[in-house]
């Protein structure tokens, strides 16, 4: 009885011990917690049990035969000593509380399960509670995520991405530089991977859905704004016309949208206007040699007619846009800037076209790491990239789309840091009033921000009242060689290409049923018109005859009437008549 009363405390000791441990860490071990109760509850009876031998033996007696129960008397005693040891160590973990820890009231229990995207375990007080689920609704009004290097955003976007995924079937568009989420190609169905000017390009004259004229302007735009046009130029509204004609008729025309066919185009309008626009020969070469690295340069791959998907699909399928490729062909950050510019363009357009009617939540999810190089704060020449990302946050909500940044510190636009229903951080020692504000934080506790550790965030979502603090669960990746991801990706195209397919033939069948129909609606339609424009007309040569019969006077008033509906059956048919024979020949 003695030993099982020993063994049973030493475990316990050693279970309170591995839970002082991890609780120092932070985590809560609520599971843990109930089989220490269980523990103790089995100790408490034990010690009964033990100390009701000794009420039961007289004290004399155990004195008398002293060595037959010092063994057993050792052990209750160890045991005790083992039991009390448990309990100051398992009551310490309920006073003990970390200097300057972080304190902000969690959420409840149901509305950390309000929604189905696992993002992270809340935390109180330093321990860790049950998981957050974040929900569709409060991501239709974008998020923003903010903190140091190597704090964890990226790990919490991959996290979020791999549920994201998992509940829901939207596509997502990511642009990053260093290829960090390569790994997600084995978490993630049908994932994209895309190196622009190897495989992937995108041909800057083709206005695809959107209007040629339109188009040219925002090239213009986007060429003024990667500052590949004389930056101390005078852009006068003359030249800028002239600039924008070149494009327009670039645009319009299927065989000139090429690089050739722009420098055909500027050679013709340069002989057609010399004499009419002074100085137009000096600022066509500018631009011509500005532009000489896209058209025949290292950086020729961007712009290829070859590419491997086309611009207007991959806003329909997974895709990560790797821009570090365009580092690597020899270009610059501006470089890179201005070809994620003209993707922004086409998503735009997109977004455009569909427009916000009879708007039912988020229909496609963009995000952008490393946002304060795309929209700074404090840009002195506003670019159009900037625009576009700030139009994407301000006007683009209610069209379905959903824009995720990322950044170091929160150095962007204003309008899309005020345009978030969700903003988070991760540990962060710079520019904290700005973060209190964006949380919700009062700046007395801006010391949180640097408190944080890695995997720890403070986040503050529309839907719940106060901020609160979230543990990151770690993603384990493993690196994906070039070779496997270019096999993937040949994989994927192969499976989308035997879709696009398919859907094509039942499109075709659906277009065979739906004429058909048709052709067997107007066929039951004109033997319809023309049996009751014989049916009346049989009617009023009845009449007809009675009339010259009998001759009465209440029989020519029915003969007129009668005489009425003829006539509009008549004209009702040849009017249909008419009308099938003008769509025959439009048709035609």
């Amino acid at each position: 009885m003695a030993i099982q009363f020993f063994i049973i405390h030493l475990v316990s000791l050693i279970i309170n011990c591995v839970f002082y441990f991890y609780r120092k860490k932070g985590y809560s071990l609520q599971k843990f917690k109930y089989g220490i109760f269980v523990l103790f509850s089995i100790s408490v009876i034990n010690l009964i049990c033990n100390l009701s031998y000794f009420l039961e033996n007289e004290s004399e007696e155990i004195l008398k035969n002293f060595n037959q129960y010092s063994y057993y008397i050792l052990n209750v005693n160890f045991s005790i000593i083992l039991f009390g040891v448990s309990l100051i160590l398992f009551a310490l973990n309920f006073f003990y509380i970390k200097e300057n820890s972080i304190d902000l009231t969690p959420p409840s229990y149901q509305e950390a399960k309000g929604g189905k995207i696992k993002i992270g375990r809340i935390v109180k007080k330093d321990s860790i509670k049950y998981n957050f689920c974040l929900s569709l609704k409060d991501l239709e009004k974008h998020m923003f995520i903010c903190g140091s290097t190597g704090t964890g955003k990226s790990n919490f976007m991959q996290n979020f991405l791999i549920n994201f995924t998992k509940n829901y079937n939207i596509p997502f568009f990511l642009v990053e530089f260093k290829g960090e989420y390569h790994f997600l190609q084995e978490h993630i169905k049908d994932l994209l991977i895309l190196w622009p000017g190897e495989n992937f390009s995108i041909n800057i004259f083709n206005p695809g859905k959107s209007n040629p004229i339109i188009h040219a302007e925002r090239i213009f735009d986007i060429l003024k704004s990667g500052r590949f046009l004389e930056e101390s130029a005078d852009f006068s509204p003359q030249m800028e016309k002239v600039l924008i004609e070149i494009l327009v008729k670039v645009c319009k025309k299927a065989s000139l949208q090429n690089w050739m066919g722009f420098e055909q185009c500027c050679n013709e309008y340069l002989i057609k206007n010399r004499n009419l626009i002074p100085m137009l020969k000096q600022t066509l070469i500018s631009l011509k040699n500005r532009i000489r690295r896209f058209s025949s340069g290292p950086l020729k791959g961007l712009f290829e007619t070859k590419k491997m998907i086309s611009i207007q699909k991959i806003f329909k399928q997974n895709v990560i846009l790797d821009l570090s490729s365009i580092i690597r062909l020899g270009g610059e950050k501006e470089d890179a800037f201005f070809f994620l510019n003209l993707i922004l363009k086409y998503l735009w357009d997109k977004n455009l076209t569909r427009g916000a009617f009879n708007f039912d939540g988020i229909k496609h999810v963009t995000i952008i790491e490393d946002a304060q190089y795309f929209a700074p704060q404090n840009l002195i020449k506003k670019s159009k990239l900037t625009t576009y990302l700030e139009d994407i946050a301000l006007l683009q909500r209610g069209t379905g789309e959903c824009l995720i940044t990322l950044a170091t510190r929160p150095d962007i636009s204003k309008e899309i840091l005020a345009n978030n229903g969700i903003v988070l951080t991760f540990k962060n020692h710079i520019e904290k009033e700005i973060m209190c504000e964006l949380l919700n934080i009062d700046l007395e506790k801006k010391y949180y921000l640097s408190k944080l550790e890695e995997g720890q965030c403070i986040i503050r979502i529309n839907s719940i009242k106060e901020p609160f603090l979230l543990k990151i669960p770690l993603i384990k990746r493993k690196f994906l060689t070039i070779s496997e991801l270019e096999k993937s990706n040949d994989k994927i195209l192969y499976r989308l290409r035997e879709k696009e397919k398919i859907m094509n033939i039942k499109n075709n069948n659906r277009k065979i049923e739906s004429l058909v129909n048709s052709k067997k609606g107007k066929s039951t339609r004109f033997f319809n018109k023309i049996k009751k424009f014989k049916k009346n007309t049989k009617e009023f040569m009845v009449l007809q005859k009675l009339k010259q019969n009998k001759g009465q006077i209440p029989l020519t008033n029915q003969i007129d009437k009668k005489q009425i509906i003829v006539d509009n059956d008549r004209k009702e048919l040849i009017e249909y008549l008419n009308s099938i024979i003008n769509n025959t020949e439009k048709n035609e």
